[in-house]
């Protein structure tokens, strides 16, 4: 008898144990579907958002732009120490692919480059945005941008 109670018992915790799982697991994915679809930035995605054409196009972009060599000729012209310069950027890729929320982070150094960092990612067209639970959702980037000033 004690042999039966104890498997009765064994098997109704098994049994309980695996309904708290699955309503765990329902709880998780109502939770996750819900971030997807919100302004709120979930801190796990799927996938991350993204230049469209991955870095190739992205460098191809910024060595093609006259934002990037003016930025630099300016900044010469203004007697700005040799050297080279990263502006940290973090900007917002909303769900549409739009940029949005774009500031500088760390060190300034004056001379233009700040608001040509700013300007080279704002103008850069749409992006990939990122993905949750298969929708489109917003993400956050931190991108260097390096600008050498290099006299002969």
């Amino acid at each position: 008898m004690k042999r039966l109670t104890f498997i009765a018992l064994l098997a109704i915790s098994s049994i309980t144990a695996l309904a708290q799982t699955e309503a765990e697991a329902k709880r998780l994915a109502d939770a996750r579907a819900y971030y997807a679809k919100s302004d709120f930035v979930y801190p796990y995605v799927d996938s991350a958002p993204a230049y469209p054409g991955g870095l190739e196009k992205w460098n191809k972009y910024v060595t093609t732009t006259t934002i990037f060599t003016d930025a630099v000729a300016k900044a010469k012209s203004q007697n700005m120490p040799n050297g080279v310069y990263t502006v940290m950027l973090r900007f917002a890729i909303n769900p549409d692919g739009t940029i949005g929320d774009v500031k500088t982070m760390g060190r300034t150094y004056g001379y233009g480059l700040e608001e040509a960092a700013i300007k080279l990612v704002k103008e850069s067209g749409k992006w990939t945005p990122a993905n949750i639970e298969g929708e489109a959702a917003k993400g956050f980037i931190q991108m260097p941008i390096r600008f050498a000033i290099l006299r002969d």
